[in-house]
């Protein structure tokens, strides 16, 4: 069932506020029109009417709305003009959520006023004193209808035009799909079937985010790991949506970088989240099975191994260069084999950028929000199981924290003696803790004695990371082949040398790294009435 839809605001001076749950689709005009005729998008009524829809944002000189991401607009569409806010949801709200307040104006002028006080005063906290002025805007035809899948009501839009900023235009196309009512669930089955039938890329940028790039010479920058916020009494059950989605916005959040910045720095930060992830995925599993959980962490381990040549190639680069390169800068060969090395980075980096703008991206984020929407891991769950995800999370941190702390100790008892083998089995069991710490280490007081926890544990676990680093150096030096003349087989046995050299470590820091962290009293264990951590 479907039927032609037009945005409405409230009524005459009052606002509409709410939160959006909206899926973005990056297509060409091909595609578009495809899409459009396709009947799971409603396309067996017939095509909906074409409105135009002219957008001015409004900003400061210096750009401080965008940098809040925060969009304050007026709109014009033959219903009249509409004068909008929108900013990204709750930090525990999902990756395709905003909130939105929208009221009628009678003109295409900024008048703050129309708002109500809260959302007048949250724009001037932002700006200041500093002016509003149009900054940039787009200009498109927009076709759109809603249709009732199992359940929910979703708007489907269909959208093409430009964006522009001062004289600068961008061509766009895109596929909006904003649920209007009904279970999430069905808004992300339905961009999980576009996604299937057509070939169309998962939009994360705004209009608005888009349209202020073509202002700035500046490329985006890299995002890094935050840790989610969370309380003692959150539940269970929200603090698992919201580690996902937290590990998630880490991945997304590069992807930007990825192709028109810092891309080194992108990938190690796409791998890192993707480490994270499947470090939650791992913990919540045992804790709850569920093969949702079991499917998202195989998936992401088949994204881990994409962004893991890439960044191998990447550290090996960097590593010849700090290293082996500086002391043999005269002699040849060497360049050869950096030239060779550089050659397989730039490999690594094109099939990260062919996956990242792939399907299999698409259907593993868009999956992981459905499963983070529907609470996916209560189906089925037994009572003793729903009562226990509904109980404050501080329990389970805790009794989660210790465990890992455990296995730790236990993979470092006789650490002078471990094998190679035995120290990267302690890395990744420290990579674990540290992500848990990450986490959950917020929940606990003091919050200095997580911190320093955490400080202790990254100094070892980085020794121990770049002893693996020297190992997978002389595994690549090796992965190149064999040279093709003498000069380069002298350079690459050198290299080989200087990585076996150093895939030995310095075992005096590396004691006293376990010593420094062995020491370090476990945070998450309450105190006694005589100051003493006991468990919880």
């Amino acid at each position: 069932m479907t039927r032609e839809t037009h945005s409405q605001c409230g009524g005459e001076g009052g606002a509409e506020a709410g939160a959006e749950r909206e899926l973005k689709f990056v297509a060409d005009r091909k595609t578009l029109r495809a899409a459009l005729a396709s009947p799971p998008l409603g396309g067996e009524a017939g095509p909906p009417a074409w409105r135009k829809l002219k957008t001015v944002y409004f900003d400061t000189d210096e750009g401080d709305l965008s940098r809040a991401r925060v969009a304050l607009r007026v709109r014009r569409s033959r219903d009249g003009w509409v004068m909008g806010l929108k900013r990204a949801a709750a930090e525990d709200r999902g990756a395709f959520e905003r909130e939105e307040t929208e009221v009628a104006s009678p003109s295409g002028d900024l008048d703050l006023s129309l708002f109500d006080k809260a959302t007048a005063r949250e724009i001037t906290d932002i700006t200041g004193d500093k002016s509003l002025a149009p900054r940039f805007g787009s200009d498109i035809r927009r076709a759109a209808r809603t249709i009732e899948t199992n359940g929910a009501a979703i708007e489907v839009a269909f959208d093409e035009g430009f964006l522009f900023a001062g004289e600068r235009r961008a061509p766009t196309a895109e596929i909006e799909l904003e649920l209007k009512s009904g279970p999430p669930a069905a808004l992300f089955d339905l961009g999980l079937a576009l996604v299937e039938a057509f070939p169309v890329r998962l939009g994360l940028q705004s209009k608005a985010e888009r349209a202020h790039a073509l202002m700035s010479a500046e490329p985006p920058e890299p995002a890094y790991a935050e840790d989610p916020t969370l309380r003692p009494d959150t539940p269970l059950d929200k603090t698992i949506a919201a580690v996902m989605r937290n590990c998630l916005a880490h991945f997304l959040g590069n992807l930007s970088a990825l192709e028109a910045g810092d891309a080194v720095e992108a990938v190690h930060q796409m791998r890192v989240a993707m480490r994270r992830l499947r470090s939650a995925l791992g913990l919540f599993g045992r804790a709850f099975p569920c093969a949702e959980f079991e499917a998202l962490r195989a998936e992401s381990a088949r994204i881990a191994a994409v962004l893991g040549e890439a960044r191998d190639w990447d550290v090996f680069v960097e590593r010849l260069s700090d290293g082996a390169l500086k002391r043999f800068a005269q002699d040849p060969g060497f360049d050869v084999v950096l030239a060779a090395a550089e050659a397989k980075g730039a490999a690594g980096h094109a099939a990260v950028k062919q996956a990242a703008g792939g399907k299999a991206v698409a259907r593993f984020a868009l999956g992981l929000e459905r499963l983070a929407a529907a609470r996916g891991w209560r189906n089925g769950a037994s009572e003793e199981t729903l009562a226990a995800l509904d109980q404050p999370v501080d329990v389970f941190a805790a009794q989660w924290l210790e465990a890992l702390d455990r296995r730790v100790r236990r993979r470092g008892r006789h650490f002078r003696s471990l094998t190679p083998e035995a120290r990267h089995a302690l890395r990744i069991a420290m990579k674990h803790m540290r992500y848990a710490t990450e986490f959950f280490g917020g929940l606990f007081h003091p919050k200095s004695a997580a911190k320093r926890y955490i400080e202790k544990a990254a100094a070892l676990q980085d020794l121990l990371g770049d002893l693996n680093d020297a190992a997978i150096a002389l595994r690549l030096v090796k992965a190149l082949g064999p040279a093709k003349h003498g000069q380069a087989a002298y350079a690459a046995g050198v290299i080989a040398g200087w990585c076996a050299r150093e895939s030995e470590g310095d075992l005096v820091a590396l004691r006293k790294a376990w010593r420094d962290f062995a020491t370090t009293a476990p945070y998450w264990r309450r105190e006694d009435k005589n100051g003493r951590r006991e468990s919880a």
